[in-house]
């Protein structure tokens, strides 16, 4: 352990990785309840998918404000804040009596999130100043970003099998409960610059336009691509998304000062990022649907048929994050996304007799190991070099383009896998569906790893500038 740094770092890299692994968590942990609280609460199809999100939504929309908010004013400030109103929404929710308090909860909970998220990012940036000490804590943070998805499904099946979907959002407000007072005598202040001015006009369209790509996109899945709505709202977004940037061109204290995504090297990092969540939220989404629909799995046996993955995406990082020191960042990114493709690809081999042990766990360990290694290492280049200033809305950064990925890669290969299907329902041809889709998955990571290869050269994952 190295000398000279906050001597209580790694009890608060503990309380850091547990309020991310919430925020990750509570991305997925509903998707296994939703038939549950459809049911209960009486909501038809169409809404049924506003649970999901509402959350993913708002969460995306107000990151980089939530950045820049804890940049000016503190980042354990609202890292607290971020932690209390996280618990306060996730109890409304799961007192929820009908559609409307369930979806403004879930709202509230992203919005929590969104400045819950960045601070964290920011406080371990900011916390971690020796190389060695910062790639293993890089590891161990990036093993909760990347497990959070599956420990979600697994959580959210145990909970709705046994206990109720309600305690798929009661079971925050204990863990907050359990997180805050070690959170207010554990971390230290970090803020940036003293200035206190908030860039509103920069503020206003990051959020709206945020917002407004991400609604468009997740439109896609219900109207397809060319529907007015995912046309409107897409075209909207990246309108007002334009409008930002000239506005943080021309503005002197922006709210993301635009060296941070013209750097090319940290450019390149983020545009993998989106295509690293694309990946691998498409591919829980239709793994799921592929074991409840066409292997008949239960929501328990569902979350539990995820293990794989998330024990290679856990090895993945833990053992990146301690071998990072020295290793060009290419090397490492490049192999992990070569290995996740192939995992994706065998995926795509599946039929409907496929057996578990056959296909699905040796393909699931391939994309955990790859993309747990790929991931920790890019949010680490993301974020070398930033000013510290500035590491709360690059951090922000990172967790929006991750989120807009997300959104990207289910409704584009939620398109491949119907038109795969042809409109049929049966196992044969939606099983094809499902192929395609994972393939099509393989096919993004491919694409990453092309991006890392001439997005220029890059220092040691650990360096810093």
């Amino acid at each position: 352990m190295a000398d000279g740094g906050d001597p209580r770092r790694w009890r608060a890299l503990w309380i850091i990785v547990a309020a991310q692994l919430l925020v990750v968590l509570d991305a997925s942990v509903v998707n296994i309840a939703l038939p549950s609280a459809q049911s209960a609460l009486e909501m038809s199809d169409s809404s049924r998918q506003w649970v999901v999100t509402a959350y993913s939504l708002t969460f995306g929309g107000f990151l980089l404000l939530g950045g820049r908010v804890g940049d000016l004013k503190g980042r354990k400030k609202l890292f607290i804040a971020g932690l209390i109103g996280f618990a306060v929404a996730s109890a409304v929710g799961g007192f929820a009596v009908n559609e409307a308090m369930l979806l403004l909860a879930r709202a509230a909970q992203g919005v929590s999130a969104a400045f819950l998220a960045p601070a964290a990012l920011a406080l371990l940036t900011t916390l971690f100043t020796s190389d060695a000490e910062r790639a293993k804590a890089f590891g161990i943070f990036g093993a909760a970003v990347g497990t959070g998805g599956v420990v979600g499904m697994i959580f959210g099946g145990v909970l709705t099998e046994y206990l109720s979907w309600r305690w798929c959002l009661w079971f925050n407000v204990p863990v907050v409960l359990l997180l805050i007072g070690p959170a207010m005598r554990g971390l230290t202040e970090s803020k940036g610059a003293a200035s206190s001015r908030l860039d509103v006009p920069g503020t206003l369209t990051a959020t709206l336009g945020v917002g407004s790509l991400i609604y468009g996109i997740s439109e896609a899945v219900e109207v397809g691509w060319l529907g007015t709505s995912t046309l409107v709202f897409c075209g909207a977004g990246l309108l007002i998304l334009a409008l930002f940037v000239v506005i943080e061109h021309r503005s002197a204290e922006p709210m993301m000062p635009l060296r941070i995504v013209l750097n090319r090297v940290r450019g390149g990092g983020y545009l993998v990022v989106v295509l690293i969540a694309s990946g691998l939220y498409a591919y829980y989404l239709f793994l799921t649907y592929f074991l409840q629909l066409v292997k008949d799995y239960s929501a328990l046996m569902t979350g539990l048929a995820f293990v794989p993955i998330g024990v290679g995406i856990l090895f993945g990082s833990i053992a990146t994050g301690k071998a990072l020191a020295g290793v060009n960042a290419r090397t490492v990114m490049i192999g992990g996304l070569l290995l996740g493709a192939a995992g994706c690809a065998l995926t795509g081999t599946i039929q409907p007799d496929t057996g578990f042990w056959t296909v699905l766990f040796p393909s699931q360990l391939l994309i955990g190991l790859g993309i747990g290694a790929a991931l920790t290492t890019v949010m680490r280049l993301t974020l070398d070099g930033v000013a510290p200033e500035e590491s709360g809305v690059a951090s922000a950064l990172t967790n929006a383009t991750r989120e807009i990925g997300g959104a990207i890669g289910i409704s584009a290969l939620n398109v491949v896998a119907i038109s795969v299907a042809g409109g049929s329902t049966g196992n044969a041809a939606i099983t094809d569906g499902y192929a395609a889709a994972f393939l099509g998955g393989a096919g993004l990571l491919l694409l990453a790893a092309l991006i890392v290869v001439v997005m220029g050269r890059s220092r040691p994952a650990a360096a810093t500038a």
